[in-house]
């Protein structure tokens, strides 16, 4: 009875022995290891397979991607820290460049030549870019556009300039009594100038030049270089400056002369340069005009 009870007891752990080996062959019985898992705020603690860390990571539940950083250290315990670091986003960027304005320019013909006024001021605008910059676990950058967009429209600044022009008081040598009234001078050296009649003439230049007078008092069949009548309205010039055929509005260069529309027919021996020869009806206007100033508006 009692050897028959001794072979079973041997039979018995010879089985138990064969099954252990097999656990620990297939691995359910390998060494285990508690692992305390830190995922940012969150921390977890799971029992798993000793230097296993991403499957005690998989027990908890936490995933990682290529740009994670998991990092595993044996505590004096025997326990295992596993930290996960992630990329953590820093800051936001935002570059702001400035848009300058444009500036619009208007004639006001209340306002005297020379004369200007800010009508509307100028504001810059603003291009505003944002990026997002995100720091990886191993310290290097990553900048992400969020897009660019006008943060501020520009603001055109309006200046008015006048074009008036200041009466004044007229000889009894202007030929014409539709005198200026308005210049609106471009920025090209040409412009617009309008006469108390209303006419606008446009010119494309305006030269400063020394005027003298001639007339052929009493001798009206003579003939200018260009085969024309001598008349008033038909003046001498250097056709060099101002070819011949060249209409121009002719004003004394303090106003107070207004000769008024002329045209380049006739030249003269002295008439070189910036000079021309303002033809009269009578010696006694040549010699009261003497020599002066005077702009001459080429007209188109």
């Amino acid at each position: 009875m009692f050897v028959r009870s001794s072979k079973v007891g041997r039979g018995a752990a010879l089985l138990i022995s064969g099954l252990l080996a097999a656990l620990f062959i297939t691995g359910s019985a390998s060494p285990q290891t508690t692992y305390h898992i830190t995922d940012g705020d969150a921390v977890y603690t799971v029992s798993g397979r000793s230097g296993d860390p991403e499957g005690a990571l998989a027990l908890a539940g936490v995933s990682v991607s290529q740009r994670d950083r998991v990092t595993a250290a044996t505590q004096s315990d025997g326990t295992v820290a596993v930290t996960v670091e992630r990329p953590v986003t820093t800051y936001e960027e935002l570059v702001v460049e400035l848009l300058p304005y444009d500036t619009v320019r208007q004639a006001d013909p209340d306002l005297p030549i020379g004369a200007e006024q800010v009508v509307q001021a100028g504001a810059q605008g603003a291009v505003s870019a944002r990026s997002r910059v995100v720091t990886d676990p191993d310290g290097s950058l990553r900048i992400t556009s969020m897009g660019t967009y006008v943060s501020q429209e520009p603001v055109t600044e309006v200046v008015s300039y006048g074009t008036r022009v200041t009466p004044t008081a007229q000889s009894s040598l202007s030929v014409t009594d539709d005198v200026l009234t308005h210049i609106d001078a471009g920025a090209d050296g040409g412009g617009t100038l309008t006469t108390a009649s209303g006419a606008q003439l446009t010119y494309t230049q305006v030269l400063s030049c020394k005027a003298t007078a001639y007339t052929t008092q009493l001798q009206s069949w003579k003939k200018t270089a260009t085969g024309t009548t001598a008349r008033v309205g038909a003046i001498a010039v250097d056709p060099d400056v101002i070819p011949y055929g060249t209409r121009m509005f002719i004003v004394s260069a303090d106003g107070s002369i207004t000769y008024g529309v002329a045209t380049a027919e006739d030249c003269g021996g002295l008439i070189q340069g910036n000079r021309i020869d303002l033809f009269f009806d009578t010696y006694d206007e040549c010699i009261r005009f003497g020599v002066r100033t005077c702009d001459v508006y080429l007209l188109a």
